[in-house]
């Protein structure tokens, strides 16, 4: 089943080819790739460390304690506020325990798919360009982002430090792989990427149709067996994995369902492409909180995101961005499925997820996570709060992180072609004055005195 866990990126990349013509889709594999090996050579030898460097230090096993160092910004032992693992660099621990090389090894396609999601985007960039933003994609920015939510970091820990629910769940990785990407890749476009507005209202051409509909297909398959292989889920409260498949296709189908509709109404045939890409949001959306929900919020959830796919491939083409740039539209869906489990968490699953209301919460035994308004539950209010700050901050790091040195390097590039300008253009009439037709003989009505 770990095998299955690659489908995951080589179903995305499926997906996003299908809007692609042939010279498109062979450009962005050349970035993708690119951008993916640099961010797994990284992962390999710092980004593991960042991430998962303090694991130990909550999961109390001995083949964990290789991973025991953390930066906090307290003295507890075992750290609320946990900012940035400190141990297991250039496979160290890897080396030293085979449940730490399973760790390592399990993480690793969810890697490759942020990077492919972040390669794929970068319409104009060369693979050189797309393997620096890899490297530090892949070695540093996702990592702290894994940290903060899946390595015992101080995002999972608002439960305890502000009481925000169970403080931020994310077992798929919405957030911390698609929202996150989507927000270092937003970064990148705006500083680099000139915006070209498409105000027709047609739909853009499908150029691989069935690649497109197999890719959904392993896209998810990839994605559930990531899920439910997960070394860590000894630690973690456990999740029903057939709640969890029924509740994600019910999304998927809702979503299928929803592009299906709109795009027959609006435009007097069904479009196949928005349908893939509806069926990707669906996943991402859903695959979050199916386990926490039930068979009718999951279908309906899935089936409203499908309605506002075609709205929102509109508005970003309205805002100018190019059909290759479409990846942000799986960021955006990231951040959709994080405030998906705070909106449809009905308390069914979860219970003591991050160490928060182990036996009882809110006065009620077992509980799991639950959200707004409840579904027949006491309402929290503070889960749906901690899940939009997961959100906003997980997409907001990416998008400083490496929108931050985009900015700075285009600064930089645009002083240097002003001063290379400037001294051009200050050259060009000293040759030209230079320059005498008659043999060294001054020019007239030019003197020497002058």
């Amino acid at each position: 089943m770990e095998g299955l866990s690659w489908l995951w990126p080589i179903g995305l990349m499926a997906v996003l080819w299908a809007g692609m013509s042939e010279e498109e889709a062979r450009r962005a594999l050349a970035r993708g790739l690119a951008a993916g090996v640099a961010a797994l050579t990284m992962w390999g030898t710092t980004g593991f460390a960042w991430a998962f460097g303090g694991i130990g230090l909550w999961v109390e096993r001995p083949e964990f304690q290789a991973l025991r160092r953390v930066y906090t910004l307290g003295a507890d032992p075992q750290p609320l506020w946990s900012v940035i693992g400190l141990s297991g660099f250039l496979f160290h621990a890897v080396d030293r325990s085979p449940a730490i090389a399973a760790l390592w090894l399990h993480y690793a396609p969810a890697v490759l798919t942020g990077a492919i999601l972040l390669g794929f985007g970068l319409e104009g960039w060369s693979p050189f360009a797309a393997a620096l933003a890899g490297i530090g994609f892949g070695g540093f920015v996702l990592p702290l982002g894994m940290h903060w939510v899946w390595g015992n970091g101080w995002l999972s820990r608002l439960g305890l430090t502000l009481n925000l629910g169970h403080g931020v769940v994310d077992p798929a990785g919405a957030g911390v792989v698609l929202a996150l990407s989507g927000g270092a890749l937003l970064g990148l476009l705006l500083p680099w990427s000139p915006r070209q507005p498409s105000p027709e209202r047609v739909f853009p051409p499908v150029h691989l149709p069935l690649l497109g509909a197999w890719g959904s297909l392993l896209f998810g398959i990839g994605w559930l067996s990531w899920l439910t292989t997960d070394p860590l889920s000894a630690a973690r409260p456990a999740l029903d994995p057939t709640l969890l498949a029924r509740n994600a296709w019910l999304g998927v189908l809702g979503a299928a369902l929803g592009a299906g509709l709109y795009t027959g109404l609006v435009a007097r045939e069904v479009d196949t492409l928005m349908i893939l890409r509806a069926v990707a949001m669906g996943w991402i959306t859903g695959i979050s909180a199916a386990p926490f929900t039930g068979p009718w919020l999951a279908g309906g959830w899935g089936l409203l995101i499908g309605l506002g796919t075609p709205m929102l491939v509109y508005g970003l083409r309205r805002w100018g961005v190019t059909p290759q740039s479409l990846a942000l539209l799986y960021g955006i869906a990231g951040l959709l499925g994080l405030l998906g489990i705070g909106c449809l968490a009905d308390g069914r699953a979860g219970a003591g997820w991050n160490e928060v209301g182990r036996e009882t919460f809110m006065g009620v035994p077992n509980l799991g996570v639950v959200g707004v308004p409840g579904w027949g539950q006491p309402a929290d209010p503070g889960q749906l709060t901690a899940q939009g700050v997961g959100g906003m901050i997980l997409s907001l790091w990416g998008f400083l992180a490496m929108g931050g040195p985009a900015a700075g390097i285009r600064w930089g590039w645009k002083q240097w072609q002003r001063r290379r300008g400037k001294a051009a253009g200050l050259a060009a009439p000293s040759s030209v004055s230079s320059q005498n037709p008659e043999d060294g003989k001054t020019p007239e009505g030019d003197s020497p005195d002058s």
